[in-house]
């Protein structure tokens, strides 16, 4: 697991901001769709908090809870547990650019 850059290294800005989300997870022929939500945004990812594992890589679509289900297609840059063990961190880089 690789841990997040420095926030000087960052290039964009992110916005602190707590937002309910639904991760959309696609294998083998199957959707799962699991509650997160976000720590902070930029124009390029955002960082997320949810209680699963997250594997770099992973393709991952994302839905603002209470959007028309529109999916935000992103990829894991990189994934830390938490101390509970429970929890899980992940920095997902956007695939398309957002929309205005």
């Amino acid at each position: 697991m690789r841990a997040p850059p420095p926030a000087d290294l960052r290039q964009s800005h992110r916005i602190p901001v707590t937002i309910p989300i639904l991760l959309v997870l696609e294998s083998e022929g199957y959707k799962v769709e699991r509650q997160a939500s976000t720590i902070d945004l930029s124009v390029r990812g955002v960082r997320v908090r949810a209680p699963f594992r997250f594997v770099p890589g992973e393709l991952i679509g994302i839905i603002i809870q209470g959007d028309s289900r529109h999916s935000i297609p992103s990829c894991v840059v990189w994934a830390q547990r938490e101390r509970t063990d429970v929890w899980s961190l992940a920095g997902l880089a956007f695939l398309e650019t957002l929309p205005s």
